[in-house]
């Protein structure tokens, strides 16, 4: 009685290391197979992705099934954002930036003949976007022609938006913002140089840089907090009332998570293949696994 007790018991903790060996909280594939998925969004009920190497934009139900493609055939597709009916991402092999609706149909250009397009976000009627290699511009949704929100060439990478401003980081470590209406650009901080992924709340701007560290600044600007150092390529932040979660790392990569105030970063999930692509809802946290080729939700 006594050895079947020990055999049972071992055979519990077994499946509880499975269930846990890839981090410590289990996780659900929701999709694999996908060929080289980097950015994400939800918009509550599914969720929609860009298979960069596979030309594809993607989407999902929350709940699982099969993944459905919502467009093919395009050209290094990244950094997607939903809007009110449409579905929009930038197309840097191609120079673009795209939309296709929601409800599905083909895709239309928002902007051609753009220099490097890598993030996009909307907000108050217009479609904003990165050109690595000049400006951040903007379009109205509504098919409008593409103009510049700065006319100083810096470099800008990631993009997000509030009620009143767009942010977004820039190859020389600085974060700006300016008005969604039109107006002058503001320097809100100058931090290490590569400022990569960022994310907003309703007090501050977090980003993080390709070298290591996790930074933010009150919205309006004020004084720079280093949060973190010394992370593998952190990257794909996201922030929710209690945490900021993080990609990290590249074939073994994981995601981590820390108190948005502050304090000592934690492996959220381990064992990650190339992870990036986060975003949060109520009770989840989903990212994608670029090399890995999956989609995957773990609770919060």
């Amino acid at each position: 009685m006594h050895s079947l007790t020990r055999a049972a018991l071992a055979v519990v903790l077994s499946l509880a290391a499975a269930c846990t060996s890839s981090g410590p909280r289990p996780e659900t594939v929701l999709a694999s197979g996908q060929a080289g998925p980097s950015s994400l969004a939800s918009d509550g009920t599914f969720l929609y992705w860009t298979n960069r190497s596979g030309g594809e934009v993607m989407r999902l139900p929350l709940a699982g099934g099969t993944p459905e493609r919502r467009a093919s055939g395009l050209s290094q597709p990244q950094g997607i954002v939903l809007g009110s009916t449409d579905l929009y991402w930038a197309n840097p092999g191609d120079q673009s930036v795209l939309k296709v609706p929601l409800a599905g149909g083909e895709p239309t250009p928002v902007a051609t003949h753009q220099s490097d397009p890598g993030d996009v976000a909307v907000a108050a009627g217009y479609v904003f976007w990165s050109n690595k290699s000049g400006t951040m511009m903007k379009a109205a949704v509504s098919s409008g022609a593409a103009s510049a929100v700065s006319d100083q060439t810096s470099g800008p990478g990631d993009v997000a938006t509030n009620a009143t401003h767009v942010f977004w980081t820039n190859a020389d470590g600085s974060i700006r913002r300016a008005p969604l209406g039109g107006g002058p650009e503001e320097l809100l901080a100058r931090g290490d140089q590569n400022a990569t992924s960022l994310a907003l709340d309703e007090t501050h701007v977090y980003w993080t840089t390709f070298f290591g560290s996790i930074h933010r600044v009150p919205l309006a600007g004020g004084t720079l907090e280093k949060l973190a150092e010394g992370e593998s390529h952190p990257r794909s932040i996201a922030v929710d009332g209690s945490f900021l979660y993080w990609a990290a790392g590249s074939k073994d990569g994981t995601i981590r998570r820390m108190a948005r105030s502050g304090g000592k970063p934690e492996t959220f999930a381990a064992e990650q293949a190339e992870p990036t692509g986060i975003t949060i809802d109520s009770g989840s946290l989903y990212w994608v696994n670029e090399a890995g080729g999956t989609v995957v939700r773990a609770p919060r």
